[in-house]
Parts: C-alpha cells; sequence; structure tokens
C-alpha cells in the first residue's frame, strides 16, 4: 500500500466521521426544535375510594357499615350511565364479592359530568377484622354512542373491624 493510499483512506475516514457528527448534531438540534406532545389524561374516568366505615350510618343508626364510593368522571356530558360496584373481602383461599351495587341508567341523577354511587354499604355482623376492598366499572352513552370503563380497583385494601 502506498502513501498516497494510506493517506487517502485516512482522509476519507476523517471526512466521514466528521460528517456523520453533523448530521447526528442536526438531527438533535431539530428533534429539540419539535416540542414532545403532552400527556394527554383521560377525559372520561373511574374513580373509586378505598372501604372504610361510615361516620353518617355509625352516628345516626348507631350501626356500622363498610362503604365504598364511586364515580364517573367525563369532560362531556355522559348520559343512561350504569355505574356498578362491587365490595369483596380477601379470604384465605380466594376473595368473594360481598355485594354488588348499580346506578339505574334511566334516573336523572345517571346523567351528567359527575355520576357517583355513594350508597354502597354493608351492614357489619361484628366487630371480626376483615379486610375490604371495591371495584368499580360503567358504562354510558355519550354522544350518541355507548362507551365502556373498565374495572378500577381501590388503591388499597382496607382491614376493618366488620366481619360480614
Amino acid at each position: 500500500m502506498t502513501r498516497n493510499s494510506k493517506l487517502t483512506k485516512r482522509s476519507f475516514s476523517i471526512f466521514l466521521i466528521t460528517a456523520l457528527g453533523i448530521l447526528q448534531l442536526v438531527t438533535n438540534v431539530s428533534s429539540a426544535a419539535t416540542p414532545k406532545p403532552k400527556e394527554i389524561k383521560a377525559s372520561c374516568r373511574i374513580e373509586i375510594d378505598n372501604a372504610h366505615i361510615s361516620a353518617s350510618l355509625l352516628k345516626n343508626r348507631k350501626l356500622r357499615y363498610v362503604k365504598v364510593n364511586a364515580r364517573s368522571i367525563c369532560n362531556v356530558y355522559q348520559q343512561r350511565v350504569t355505574l356498578t360496584v362491587e365490595i369483596y373481602k380477601t379470604g384465605k383461599i380466594s376473595n368473594q364479592l360481598v355485594r354488588s351495587f348499580a346506578t339505574k341508567e334511566g334516573l336523572s341523577s345517571s346523567s351528567g359530568f359527575v355520576v357517583k354511587l355513594n350508597n354502597a354499604v354493608i351492614r357489619c355482623r361484628n366487630t371480626r377484622e376483615t379486610a375490604y376492598y371495591g371495584i368499580a366499572y360503567a358504562k354510558a352513552l355519550i354522544n350518541g354512542k355507548w362507551q365502556y370503563a373498565g374495572r378500577t380497583y381501590s388503591r388499597s385494601i382496607i382491614l376493618l373491624d366488620c366481619g360480614t
């Protein structure tokens, strides 16, 4: 290999590395100038609270009830909402559905931007410690189309002095 051929190969390599570096720099600058799309929050969602002992029922009826509240929230008007809340208790072998509650789609309270289900309660039979959680899901008529919200779980399984 002659000296000129080595020099030509070296010059070509330096040129290629420089060109790739410039191309990378241009790519980084152009992508930095393009704003990244913002994360879009769900426009419709289900929120469910943790299970708890109902303070108002304890105060007014002097009885203990486990309660789970849920809401269907949407930034557009929702109609004929069927919001379902299931209250579960944990077991040694498997978790057990204690009771299911649902809004009635024909009522005026089942339409709006927020539809609530606040009457999902189960009377405690004793004060045995039991762990509870809730699951909520819904269907609603939005802009003339049925929309379905999947199962949403309570954030925590809560141990309550409430045997059912």
